[in-house]
């Protein structure tokens, strides 16, 4: 043997002799033989195939530490060994970073001399494929190699020590036994204390049902480290004693004991099958059971044979044998747990597809039918994964594979919660206070709109997010990696600048829009009139309009897309639309500057584009109106150029009296004031503002003399006030006598008349009879002219 290779060796037995059972001893790692620990440092050599035992490996360090040359060659060559694997890893890759030997370590190295350090990506997946092939036949290579020891075992070529196989026995069942009776003690005593708490669950929500599983799974661990400290009590009080202390056997017994009840209560967490009213997931009690009794005799028989039957093994036998052991109970449980999920491949994948259709969304559905046709692969695919690791990094295999499920179980159960809270959100709605649905109550409804939606997009990101922490956990990529890369920060940043972009955007539109709302809700001493509400309501949709343009411009803006030819594209369109549509856009700024300058409100009679009606509806670019005969007007605004508004302010009846021509104006007059005031004693008098404007004579007819009276009338009512003051004025002129004057005519005959005959009739009494008297009709135009409806 050389210099090199004997001192190559010696750090070896330094390795194996002093590093090995420390760090499998603190991880809970069953120690193995010098063989296997040769076959994981890629030695090929005589070396793997030798068992030496501890004593012999002592012996040959203590020879080569007595040595002062040897010792210098071993210290120089441990000083030398942290660079060495340094250079190493950065230049092998994935292949050293999984533990390959130093053959594949310098192919590698070649390889990534020959193409450079821009490799293309081509070359990248062919290496990483040639990489994942040689792991693979590597690990099939000392799954062979490690099971030759049941071959010497069966062979006798390796004895069983039973001596040492009897203590072993009596110390380990004694302790387990101390520690499963504590702990099945303490299960039964917190069965009884919880059992009237869990029966609160089936009245409360959600946030009980956590919390008492919560205390629960707690209370559970207590139950475990209680057993595992009377396991620890009894090895102290018996075979070792206090000096001594616990044997290593019965502290990796009761190690085993700690870990495997540890990951019980991890599944009675997920599955609750003692206590289904605290349950989260949807399992009934069958299927809960089910797999909790499977799941958990996994955990024992992996946990009790790679924790304690491999240690037992190799004190007991040989190290080859543990190894063996060790080997044997991986591939075991991975065919369990493979067989298990064929089984019931068909009936979880129903199971999931029932509990999709009762979810809301249809995003969550088409998810979990999906998941519910390739959940068994998946499965296949995680058990292969593990059964990998555990091949090809014997050594820390339990603390990769450990760490990583219960990584994965968190990341699940956590992307679950925050994943059913959303949906129960989504559901069930947003409720605000009573006082803030009195006064903005349109406020809850636009909540229900829009952030329904948002929570939906916020989902479906945490089940993405959930997935790519899962491959980050499983080292299928670099999830913190490329988010602490240039690329990663930059696309980050962009993206959650565009969403807090309309974050802010829908924040402030719902502030505006509250505001709104506070600005048309009618309280004491506040009226809403027509034409605030129309303003508002033009307000609103403007606003609408601007914060999404504006929301979605800086947004693509934020995420790198160039908007400058969105913008010049939008002023190209709206200049096309302006030609193209000028009529419209006459309707809606005429519109606005009519609105702007009250003109015209809901409510009012206006006279606009020769139509004259009652306003039923004002937009921003034409007036709906109701003319007095029923009838419905659209008029747009661009065809309006002169509007009438019959109730500004105040309005006028303005009546016109005739009288004949032998009235006396003033007894006329004192009539018409004493008509005005029985008026102002009437049901109007409420809506007549001021004294009676007697303007005298305007017009001498044909039959009458017109005298004209204006009486001021809040604003709409000077047509029943009008109406009204029409009857009192014809019942006091019938009560003084006064003639209202109509149109009369007389005929007059061309023929003399003929002397006087017997019964003649006197010249006077043939004129009058000749004389036609047409019947009375009042003058009504010239009393009212406007058109309104009664109130």
């Amino acid at each position: 043997m050389t210099a090199s290779a004997r001192i190559s060796a010696i750090a070896f037995l330094l390795f194996a002799c002093v590093v090995l059972p420390s760090v499998s001893f603190a991880q809970g790692i069953p120690l193995t033989g010098s063989a296997t620990s040769s076959e994981s440092s890629g030695e090929a050599s005589d070396t793997a195939n030798a068992e030496p035992s501890l004593d012999a490996a002592s012996e040959a360090l203590i020879k080569v530490l007595q040595n002062p040359e040897s010792r210098d060659a071993l210290i120089q060559r441990l000083k030398e060994l942290p660079s060495d694997q340094t250079g190493e890893t950065s230049a092998s890759g994935a292949a050293q970073a999984s533990g390959e030997g130093a053959a594949s370590a310098s192919q590698t190295d070649g390889d990534a001399a020959a193409t450079g350090n821009d490799q293309t990506f081509a070359v990248r997946l062919g290496q990483y494929t040639r990489s994942t092939v040689d792991s693979a036949v590597a690990s099939f290579a000392r799954v062979r190699h490690a099971l030759n020891g049941l071959v010497l075992l069966a062979n006798g070529d390796v004895q069983v020590r039973w001596e040492k196989a009897r203590q072993a026995t009596i110390e380990v069942v004694l302790v387990l036994g101390v520690a499963f009776v504590v702990f099945l003690l303490g299960q039964r005593l917190l069965h009884m204390f919880f059992q009237r708490y869990v029966l609160k669950a089936q009245y409360g929500g959600v946030v009980m049902r956590v919390f008492l599983l919560a205390v629960t799974t707690l209370a559970d661990l207590l139950t475990v480290g209680a057993g595992w400290a009377a396991g620890n009590s009894a090895a102290l009080f018996t075979f070792g004693g206090l000096q001594s202390g616990a044997s290593l056997l019965e502290s990796l017994a009761l190690n085993a004991f700690l870990m495997t009840g540890v990951a019980k209560v991890g599944l009675r967490f997920v599955f609750a099958p003692e206590r289904p009213m605290l349950r989260l997931l949807p399992f009934d009690d069958a299927s809960a059971v089910y797999w909790a009794k499977r799941l958990g005799f996994v955990v024992s028989f992996f946990g009790y044979g790679q924790m304690l039957g491999v240690p037992v093994a190799n004190l007991t036998v040989s190290f080859v044998v543990g190894n063996a052991v060790r080997v044997l109970v991986v591939l075991l449980a991975a065919v369990f747990l493979l067989a298990l999920v064929r089984k019931n491949s068909r009936h979880v994948a129903e199971g999931i597809k029932t509990y999709a259709q009762n979810l809301s969304s249809d995003l969550a559905q088409r998810i979990l039918v999906g998941v519910a046709e390739v959940w068994h692969w998946l499965a296949y695919l995680y058990i292969l994964m593990v059964l990998g690791v555990w091949m090809s990094r014997p050594f820390d295999a339990v603390a990769i594979v450990m760490q990583a499920t219960g990584y994965s179980i968190l990341t699940i159960m956590g992307g679950f919660l925050v994943s059913l809270a959303i949906t129960r959100t989504i559901t069930g709605g947003i409720r605000l206070p009573e006082d803030v649905r009195t006064n903005l109550p349109a406020l809850e409804t636009r909540l229900n709109t829009f952030l329904p939606r948002m929570l939906r997009i916020l989902r479906f990101v945490v089940f993405a997010l959930t997935v790519l922490v899962l491959l980050e956990i499983w080292g299928v990529l670099s999830l913190s990696n490329w988010l602490t890369s240039p690329s990663g920060v930059e696309l980050l940043g962009r993206y959650g600048s565009a969403a807090l972009v309309l974050l802010v955007a829908f924040a402030i539109w719902l502030a505006v829009m509250s505001w709104v709302d506070l600005r048309l809700r009618e309280h004491a001493g506040y009226v809403v009139t027509a034409r605030v509400r129309t303003l508002f309501q033009l307000f609103r949709n403007a606003f609408t309009v601007v914060i999404i343009v504006m929301a979605a411009l800086l947004s693509l803006s934020e995420i790198g897309i160039d908007i400058a030819p969105l913008i010049a594209g939008a002023g190209v369109v709206g200049l096309a639309i302006s030609f193209g549509a000028q009529t419209l856009v006459k309707d809606i700024i005429t519109g606005a500057f009519i609105q702007i300058e009250n003109a015209i409100n809901e409510g009012d009679v206006v006279t606009v584009g020769g139509v004259t009606g009652t306003v039923e509806r004002l937009t921003v670019r034409s007036v709906r109106m109701r003319d007095l005969e029923g009838t419905t007007h659209i008029v747009p605004f661009s065809s309006v150029d002169m509007v009438s508004n019959f109730m500004r302010d105040f309005s006028y009846h303005v009546a016109i009296i005739g009288v004949s021509y032998d009235t006396d104006i003033k007894h006329a007059k004192a009539a018409l004031l004493e008509a005005f005031q029985r008026l102002q004693q009437s049901e109007y008098g409420g809506r007549i503002i001021g004294d009676l404007e007697m303007h005298g004579v305007t017009n001498f007819g044909d039959s009458a003399i017109d005298i004209r009276v204006r009486i001021k009338t809040t604003p709409g009512d000077q047509w029943s006030t009008g109406r009204a003051y029409n009857e009192f004025v014809k019942e006091v002129f019938d009560e003084l006598g006064i003639e209202i004057p109509f149109p009369q005519v007389t005929y007059h005959s061309a023929v003399p008349a003929a002397p006087a005959e017997a019964g003649a009739l006197p010249p006077s009494e043939k004129e009058t009879k000749g004389q036609a008297k047409p019947r009375k009709t009042p003058d009504v135009p010239a009393l009212d002219t406007s058109i309104a409806p009664d109130e």
